[in-house]
């Protein structure tokens, strides 16, 4: 898919992972929509990405009526990439039941809405890709102490991908939907969710957006899935 001119829909767009595919769509003269919940985030990304391509949208993931509220005032989307994700690491009894669901709905009901929202667009006029951002902690061998929610919240947006997946091809629809499988990176999202680890060794979030861009810069008839990245921790 040739990226300049297509219109993209980047969740969490405004920090970490998010930011920086949106830098690289960007490189790539795709036209950007950046959603985030802090408008105050939301605008300072859009100061310091510096570019007419971007624009942004300040939106809860975990409403749905505001999705849907906002996918209709976008208009046509081209690619959309769910890129949204919170985490918090302590024991499952720390947990409270907001804090539960707050995880639950911004990671998982929160890709499933948007891409509700958006798919039967791109169904329409057969053409379009939906990337999920999932996360190494949604395989069966992921998952690690104290994250036993948010490996819960991963774990179903890999099934999602993957069923939806099927959902699509059964259609013989030219709509791409990609699963993409990331380890940590050294981004907010880990430095200030509890983890105790040094998140200054793990993976550039610059480097990750890279792949990601290149996944979806690949003809139609090329469909890169499932694609997991891990940091060599030998080095």
């Amino acid at each position: 898919m040739f990226l300049t001119s297509k219109t993209a829909l980047v969740t969490g767009g405004n920090s970490g992972l998010g930011l920086e595919v949106a830098k690289g769509l960007i490189k790539s003269k795709c036209k950007v929509i950046i959603l985030g919940k802090d408008k105050a985030k939301v605008e300072k990304a859009i100061f310091d990405l510096k570019s007419n391509l971007v624009t942004s949208v300040t939106c809860d993931l975990r409403s749905q009526t505001q999705i849907e509220k906002t996918v209709q005032q976008i208009g046509d989307i081209d690619i959309l990439i769910n890129c949204a994700g919170i985490i918090a690491y302590q024991p499952l009894p720390v947990h409270d039941s907001k804090n539960i669901r707050d995880i639950i709905e911004t990671n998982l009901l929160g890709t499933i809405y948007v891409t509700r929202s958006v798919l039967p667009t791109m169904l329409k006029k057969n053409s379009g890709t939906i990337m999920n951002i999932s996360s190494t902690s949604g395989l069966p061998t992921g998952g690690s102490p104290n994250e036993s929610v948010y490996v819960a919240s991963k774990f179903g947006v890999s099934g999602f991908t993957e069923s939806l997946k099927k959902e699509v091809d059964d259609q013989k629809k030219n709509v791409r939907i990609l699963g993409f499988y990331p380890g940590g990176m050294n981004t907010q999202l880990f430095s200030k969710s509890g983890l105790t680890k040094d998140t200054s060794k793990f993976m550039d979030p610059a480097e990750i957006a890279k792949i990601i861009v290149f996944m979806l810069e690949r003809p139609d008839a090329i469909k890169m899935d499932h694609v997991v990245v891990n940091r060599n921790k030998n080095l």
